[in-house]
């Protein structure tokens, strides 16, 4: 069973992530965090082997800082970026960040979620469709 937690300041995306995934045996939700100490309070005391980390501003380098934060403290934990904006700016910052996948939120169905996840918790990388030339892969295999 895979164990993740939800990073989200949006209340209806993490009620939609645990929505999607509620009776999948596969997938259990350990927890979920409107925003960076509620995470590492959460992290101190609950097993996880995948963070779906929500980037909601691109323009705000407060989600590269969490995901620096996440690999200093947790570094097995693996990071999947879910995205408003999936432009090859914000992927190449986030994979120099450390993070394991990205995929954004427009093109984040169930399933197509759950093959992002299953992929970096496996130890692949995930990235999916950009909106730009920069990034010709997509859905790469962990190289």
């Amino acid at each position: 069973m895979l164990r993740l937690i939800i990073i989200e300041n949006s209340i209806f995306f993490r009620i939609g992530i645990k929505t999607a995934f509620k009776g999948n045996p596969a997938m259990y939700i350990t927890g979920e965090a409107s925003n960076d100490t509620a995470l590492f309070e959460l992290l101190a005391c609950t097993p996880t082997g995948v963070i779906l980390l929500g980037v909601n501003k691109p323009d705000d380098t407060a989600y590269i800082d969490i995901t620096r934060q996440i690999r200093c403290h947790c570094p097995s934990v693996k990071i999947l970026a879910v995205a408003n904006e999936n432009t090859d700016r914000i992927v190449q910052s986030m994979m120099e960040a450390g993070i394991n996948g990205f995929i954004g939120k427009r093109q984040a169905n169930r399933r197509e979620l759950e093959k992002a996840i299953r992929r970096v918790a496996a130890g692949g990388k995930y990235i999916g469709k950009i909106e730009s030339n920069n990034y010709q892969k997509t859905n790469c295999e962990k190289d």
